[in-house]
């Protein structure tokens, strides 16, 4: 008998002792929690729960309140509970074969683009690359020589132009070059230069819209440059182009129309098309949806693409939409309804052919800006 309660009592302690520990170490985890939780900012926490489909939510709320069940069509369509939990733990969707791939493929995420309008020949096997540098290779220095630009077409003097400038053109990745444009280069990560880059291009849209009488201004900032000043990745380039930006419409209030260029990381045979006889850089469109003027901006998008396939359908890829874990999500486009990112050609395309697209576009903005002043008046 004595033997029989001397072990009871040992248990008892035990469990007390298992009791006290397991309660101490839970306010050390959560206190622990709270504390890394601290300075979190919400777009990480939109990263987590992005992972929960809206099924997901609906279900977690089903099981505490069956008022929120959806009916027979949720029951037959919804995901289990457990496929739910393993997607938002694992990033892997049991019902789409797709995401066992594109998320532990870092060079196939890009199959995860919302691709909004489609250009002609666009589909999941050509979409659009962006690159991904370290600092070194963004400020790399190759020996350049300065193009010779090609004089722009000769037009009559405008009939009307505005008061001042209106349009505002700069490259949030400045250092983006062209592989023709470098002697020796040959992979997509050497078209980097802080010299000769897309600046070329916003030099020629600028002149082409100040030959319509539409004032504008071409930023030259050396955004990689910027980026070590201030020891930032190049995740952070939209961070650095959005002060040069927010700085430009401070000064200049009738800075209205937003325009950042960029080149694709795509090769030849998709960025470039044949018409009539002629090379031309096929472009598209990138609209952020994370910001208030999503919507704005992509019927700006659409009324500029649009026009393009008058020209010819196979001149644009299309308009792609990219949310927080795509990209930057914003791309500065909450600064005006008027904003675009605009892909002009990719790393192989070459001058004549980049110049000749840019003249298209410059006339079909032109006549949207006169089209819209005239419609407000």
């Amino acid at each position: 008998m004595r033997q029989a309660i001397y072990i009871k009592s040992i248990n008892l302690k035990r469990v007390t002792a298992s009791v006290f520990v397991g309660i101490v170490l839970l306010f050390l985890v959560a206190s622990l929690f709270v504390t890394s939780m601290k300075n979190t900012k919400s777009y990480y926490i939109h990263q987590w729960f992005e992972k929960m489909s809206y099924e997901g939510f609906i279900k977690a709320f089903e099981y505490e309140n069956g008022h929120f069940k959806l009916g027979n069509e949720l029951s037959k369509n919804g995901q289990p509970i457990s496929n739910i939990l393993f997607s938002f733990i694992t990033n892997i969707r049991l019902y789409d074969p797709k995401s066992l791939l594109v998320h532990e493929i870092s060079s196939m995420t890009k199959f995860e683009n919302n691709i909004l309008v489609a250009g002609e020949g666009t589909d999941f096997t050509n979409l659009p690359i962006e690159s991904s540098l370290t600092i070194h290779e963004i400020n790399q220095n190759p020996d350049v020589k300065d193009p010779v630009n090609e004089p722009l077409k000769p037009t009559k003097p405008p009939s009307k132009t505005t008061d001042g400038d209106v349009f505002f053109i700069y490259h949030s990745h400045s250092w983006e070059s062209f592989l023709p444009l470098i002697p020796g280069a040959k992979t997509p990560n050497q078209a980097s230069s802080p010299k000769v880059n897309v600046s070329l291009l916003g030099e020629r849209l600028k002149k082409n819209l100040e030959a319509a009488g539409i004032g504008a201004v071409d930023d030259k900032t050396n955004i990689g440059n910027e980026l070590s000043k201030r020891d930032w990745t190049w995740g952070s380039s939209y961070k650095m182009s959005r002060l040069v930006v927010q700085e430009a419409i401070a000064q200049d209030k009738n800075l209205d129309y937003l325009i950042d260029i960029h080149r694709d990381d795509q090769r030849r045979k998709v960025t470039t098309i044949d018409i009539d006889g002629e090379k031309y850089a096929k472009l598209y469109f990138v609209v952020g949806v994370e910001n208030k003027n999503y919507k704005k901006n992509l019927e700006f998008a659409k009324a500029i693409n649009n026009e393009i396939k008058k020209v010819n359908k196979g001149l644009t890829r299309g308009i792609y939409s990219k949310n927080y874990k795509q990209g930057n999500g914003v791309y500065n486009q909450d600064l005006s309804p008027n904003s675009l990112l605009i892909e002009v050609g990719g790393v192989d395309n070459t001058l004549p052919e980049l110049y000749r697209t840019i003249d298209l576009l410059s006339e079909i903005l032109s006549e949207y800006y006169w089209n819209a002043e005239k419609a407000n008046n």
